[in-house]
């Protein structure tokens, strides 16, 4: 869950007059993508300070990657954040995995049991979510083909081409205006 209050949109911070500059951030536009000299203003997102270290990193870099390939729109930021804390998980699961084995040997009233370690399950999970969030940034080879086909292809529904409707669609002139 998100900390302290909702942010509030710059409309309603300029009617009540609490618009202050110093609080600012950059307004967003969706399908304005970020360029790589602006990710640490633009890319800001809450939860990330209560991230871990090694998850703050994968972030950092992710989202750097993504900004030189020119697909970091500011709506993104919180889906890769979630994809650096996943991938965190994964790799904590990994090294209790290689720590105490796939099973774990539990003693009870009744005798010694055997049963799986819960951080496999767990790393399944994780490398599910983290496989799903990065193949929509294109983070494999496969994904980056199909990720340029939809580029490349007018009719493909994509959030590129969503976007390249919507400006064609406010270039033509309604017959309003003429």
């Amino acid at each position: 869950m998100t900390r302290g209050r909702k942010p509030l949109p710059r409309e309603t911070l300029a009617l009540r007059d609490t618009l202050r500059k110093d609080r600012e951030r950059p307004a967003s536009v969706i399908g304005e993508a970020i360029k790589p000299d602006e990710v640490h203003e633009r890319c800001q997102v809450s939860g990330l300070k209560s991230a871990t270290d090694r998850a703050r990193k994968i972030y950092w870099s992710t989202v750097r990657k993504v900004a030189g390939q020119g697909m970091l729109d500011p709506a993104f930021c919180q889906q890769l954040l979630i994809y650096a804390i996943e991938l965190d998980l994964l790799m904590k699961c990994e090294e209790d995995i290689r720590k105490n084995g796939m099973y774990l040997v539990v003693e009870g009233k009744k005798g010694t049991f055997v049963c799986p370690n819960p951080a496999v399950k767990q790393l399944h999970n994780a490398a599910e979510k983290v496989l799903k969030i990065g193949s929509n940034f294109g983070f494999s080879p496969v994904d980056r083909q199909r990720l340029k086909a939809q580029a490349e292809d007018p009719k493909a529904k994509g959030i590129k081409a969503i976007f390249a409707a919507i400006v064609a669609d406010e270039g033509e002139e309604t017959p309003d205006e003429q």
